[in-house]
């Protein structure tokens, strides 16, 4: 896979993340390379940012490795053209990831788009820290009845808060808040992604769900040759186990050297 091509040409590669935590590490071990070799192309080859940014959209963020040093690597990939959307649950999920940095991947992020939910800590969150209050002018009336009657009117300016966690938790779910740096709250509304032009490629549109595993759109293969391999079945290759194995693995299993190397590999 060549990594650094993420930021020289136009790329879209897919991590299917199963929901067995055990293979989470590989994910971890596959951000922190894209990262490594993207920051080490804008830095020695482009001396700045890269020539295509390069955008992670990182969905179910909560439930998948991340490199241990991601909020320093989250300060520093915007002057490299390297983004990312961290997409979450709920705060609550990112507390428990990053306990002491939570605060810090939050400031980080010049944007937060609050599509609803009911977890408490997220409610207070929007409500003390990003709505703010708003200034209201207010008018008061009293009047007494009797011998002496009277009527007196007073104004004042007084504040209140856009909205309050109740609120923030009751809010419409064709609604959602935007908040933008340096820029006041915006509540707006969700996009319709059933009149979205293209909606006919997805299932929601009606077409076919997409197969993953399939090996017809394979770009890469792979031919031994020299070698007296056994008859195998397509249904005992599928239930096989494989181990990935390095050069020098496969120079010891088949007692060969790399300069009369009798394997070929097409790329």
């Amino acid at each position: 896979m060549d990594l650094p091509s993420l930021g020289e040409k136009k790329v879209a590669l897919f991590a299917l993340i199963p929901d067995n935590a055990s293979f989470n590490f590989l994910v971890s071990i596959l951000y922190t390379q894209i990262f490594q070799q993207l920051f080490y192309l804008a830095d020695h080859k482009y001396v700045g940012s890269l020539h295509v940014p390069v955008h992670f959209l990182m969905d179910e963020f909560s439930n998948v490795s991340v490199p241990e040093d991601f909020s320093k690597i989250l300060a520093v990939m915007r002057s490299r053209s390297v983004f990312v959307s961290i997409i979450l649950q709920n705060v609550a999920a990112l507390k428990a990831l990053f306990e002491k940095e939570w605060e810090s991947i939050l400031g980080n992020c010049d944007d937060l788009l609050y599509l609803g939910g009911n977890e408490t800590s997220t409610h207070k969150l929007i409500y003390q820290s990003y709505l703010g209050k708003s200034t209201l002018w207010l008018d008061t009336y009293g009047r007494s009845c009797g011998h002496s009657g009277s009527y007196s009117t007073n104004n004042q300016i007084t504040g209140r808060e856009l909205l309050m966690p109740d609120e923030v938790r009751m809010l419409d779910n064709r609604y959602a808040l935007l908040f933008i740096r340096g820029e006041g709250p915006i509540l707006d509304e969700k996009y319709d992604i059933l009149k979205h032009p293209d909606v006919a490629l997805i299932t929601d549109g009606k077409a076919e769900p997409y197969r993953h595993g399939g090996t017809e759109n394979a770009v890469d293969t792979l031919t031994l040759t020299g070698t007296d391999l056994p008859h195998v079945s397509h249904d005992e290759l599928a239930n096989a186990d494989f181990d990935i194995l390095s050069d020098t693995d496969m120079e010891a299993i088949f007692h060969i050297k790399k300069e009369d190397a009798q394997y070929e590999i097409f790329g």
